[in-house]
């Protein structure tokens, strides 16, 4: 389904209140009844939002995190720069972990001129796309079922990961702070990543600018060990300061796109 710019309005009003009507909805987004009762239908079918009787709520709105769907509908050219910006870290002959953020899924169709990587996942898009890959090793970390995020979670999945010993985790993030450095809105996928960094050399970080600033449930790893961050606009100047004392190389795709 595709996300309309009406129904991701109504998607930011049921993240701010905990119940709304029908008759509000329609109010807010100038629209009548019955298009609000249908895009709701569409948003709860598609394990948006929960339909309430007379309206609708946020289907989770303590976690922090977002669904595929509307994951992979934001930001995409923003994204895709940043994915393309990426691609010159890696190289012939290594190996890398993927999360299953959607920013880091926009490499994967790049991938296709490597032959000779591994690739470790646990996205099921992500892996999707890798099996697209013939000329390469990529595997899929099994585990719980996270539909919503489209991901495998748990202790199964964190063993998985920790077998590997590999060159690069390619990552992105909810929340990123100069504090907290980059985090996620529940322990589960935080854990996984958490994983992902401890068995990896070096830590590539792909985070839009709308991710700044916040602080979600749980980080990742610390930003000090974070040694690349690849961004699409320029961060504000405490952050610049930060990333030059940690040694953390900065890549602006914005900047790059324009030459």
């Amino acid at each position: 389904m595709l996300i309309d710019e009406r129904k991701k309005e109504i998607l930011d009003i049921t993240k701010e209140k905990t119940y709304i009507s029908v008759e509000e909805l329609a109010k807010m987004v100038f629209a009548s009844e019955a298009t609000i009762r249908r895009d709701l239908a569409d948003l709860a079918s598609a394990g948006l939002i929960k339909r309430v009787r007379g309206g609708a709520s946020a289907l989770a709105p303590s976690t922090g995190e977002v669904s595929t769907l509307i994951r992979q509908q934001t930001n995409i050219v923003e994204k895709k720069r940043i994915a393309q910006a990426a691609l010159s870290f890696l190289r012939e002959g290594e190996s890398y972990f993927i999360d299953s953020s959607t920013t880091v899924g926009q490499m994967i169709p790049f991938l296709k001129n490597f032959t000779d990587i591994t690739v470790i996942t646990n996205g099921f898009d992500n892996a999707a796309s890798l099996s697209n890959c013939v000329s390469f090793s990529s595997y899929m970390a099994p585990g719980i079922i996270a539909g919503n995020v489209g991901s495998s979670i748990g202790p199964d999945t964190v063993d998985f990961v920790s077998r590997f010993n590999v060159d690069a985790f390619l990552f992105s993030c909810r929340g990123f702070s100069l504090e907290m450095g980059p985090s996620e809105g529940t322990i589960e996928q935080q854990r996984v990543k958490s994983a992902m960094a401890k068995r990896s050399r070096k830590k590539i970080l792909l985070v839009d600018h709308t991710k700044f600033g916040k602080t979600l449930l749980a980080s990742d790893c610390p930003l000090e060990d974070v040694d690349i961050i690849v961004t699409d606009r320029q961060p504000p100047a405490e952050y610049l300061e930060a990333f030059a004392r940690m040694n953390i190389k900065l890549v602006n795709a914005e900047e790059l796109a324009k030459h």
